[in-house]
């Protein structure tokens, strides 16, 4: 496929979006049309780079590519929406930058999934490394504000619960070994019930940890 020169590449972009638009959903055409259309843009030499210098060189070009590939889908996904009167890149680039933020916000906020006590140990060796987070982790696990951390404990044992657990894991910085020798419970026992509940409580996490 031959890259188009800078003078030609404004209206031949135009004229792929316009093709891509004009064929219909999931057609060999618009996916013929989308395809060059990437490609022109991927070699245009015309794409974005916000922010550029005020990141480290590896972790912009991290930040950068995620974005970059998150655009490309998004040209293809929502094609219909580009208005022909506006220059193609002027819409990528715009895409691009609004991208490029939200990826920013997710690295330094990533989102919570947790699955398993390792995802909590990543949880929180990242708030570890960010004061404000752990601040709020540690408040969160203190005050349980739905009440929902405190309620769940080990059967026969409603002193063991999931927020003493936590508290004494993550904040405390006792190890399961430890826990294990002073509630007299078996490491596999508690490491059981606390990803048991982990699982049914991210939504809580969510919502108090991701706003």
């Amino acid at each position: 496929m031959i890259v188009q020169p800078h003078e030609e590449l404004a209206p031949m972009l135009r004229r792929l979006a316009q093709q891509a638009q004009q064929s219909p959903s999931n057609s060999s055409n618009r996916r013929i049309a989308l395809n060059q259309l990437i490609y022109q843009i991927w070699h245009s030499q015309q794409l974005g780079h916000p922010q550029r210098y005020h990141w480290p060189p590896d972790t912009y070009e991290d930040l950068y590519n995620e974005a970059l590939q998150r655009t490309l889908l998004e040209v293809c996904q929502k094609i219909d929406n580009y208005k022909p009167e506006r220059p193609v890149m002027a819409w990528v680039n715009c895409l691009l930058n609004y991208n490029f933020l939200a990826v920013v916000r997710e690295h330094q906020h990533p989102k919570i999934v947790l699955k398993s006590i390792k995802d909590l140990d990543r949880l929180v060796e990242y708030s570890n490394n960010c004061p404000d987070s752990h601040q709020i982790l540690r408040r969160f696990l203190e005050e349980d504000p739905e009440n929902l951390l405190k309620t769940v404990h080990i059967q026969g044992r409603v002193d063991v619960t999931f927020q003493s657990l936590a508290i004494a894991r993550y904040i405390e910085d006792q190890s399961w070994e430890s826990l294990s020798t002073r509630l007299g419970i078996s490491i596999q026992t508690l490491c059981s019930f606390f990803n048991r509940q982990l699982r049914k409580l991210t939504p809580y996490f969510q919502r108090h940890l991701q706003s």
